[in-house]
């Protein structure tokens, strides 16, 4: 009930309720009754803003930049520049990037015959270890030249995203030097 209707029911009753008009008058001139206890009142924790969520590929480009500027080469127009300086810059991008792949994913072949080798497909081969190309028939078992090994990953280790989320889809800062 509200207030204002508490107000007018005791009003037309003190005017028709002796008793209760007197009961009223003591309770309105007795002294103040103490306010009830009240716990101490905190004001509602702001939930923490959610964790910049980045994706690993990112990560991955971020790092293949950072250590070999991969970006940067594939970036490049060098339609203007001799093979020797092209191949003298790969020299340091493949170098850096291989590392970068070995040290995050540890890579081996996925066969370990020479390519151009004879090669026996099993029965129940997976076809994501297995690429069938020229004249396949329709039921294994299969035997071919090993044209590529493959590669396959025996780890993943990409390191988690800490940076806020103006950053999550940075590959590389802007580098300013200060002099």
């Amino acid at each position: 009930m509200t207030r204002i209707g508490l107000a007018l029911r005791a009003f037309f009753r003190v005017l028709s309720d002796a008793a209760f008009a007197g009961r009223l008058t003591a309770l309105l001139t007795g002294p103040a009754p103490e306010p009830a206890a009240r716990e101490p009142t905190q004001p509602p924790a702001k939930p923490a803003p959610p964790k910049a969520v980045r994706s690993e590929a990112l990560s991955l480009l971020a790092m293949l930049q950072r250590e070999a500027r991969l970006v940067d080469f594939l970036q490049e127009p060098i339609a203007g520049y001799s093979d020797e300086q092209i191949g003298a810059a790969v020299r340091d991008v493949h170098r850096d990037s291989a590392a970068v792949l070995e040290r995050v994913f540890g890579l081996k072949p996925v066969l370990s015959a020479e390519e151009g080798s004879p090669v026996d497909v099993p029965d129940d081969f997976d076809a994501s270890r297995y690429r069938l190309t020229g004249n396949v028939k329709d039921q294994p078992p299969y035997r071919g030249q090993l044209a590529h090994h493959g590669w396959e990953a025996t780890r993943t280790a990409l390191p988690e995203w800490t940076g806020g989320a103006e950053g999550v889809q940075v590959v590389a800062p802007a580098e300013v030097e200060i002099s």
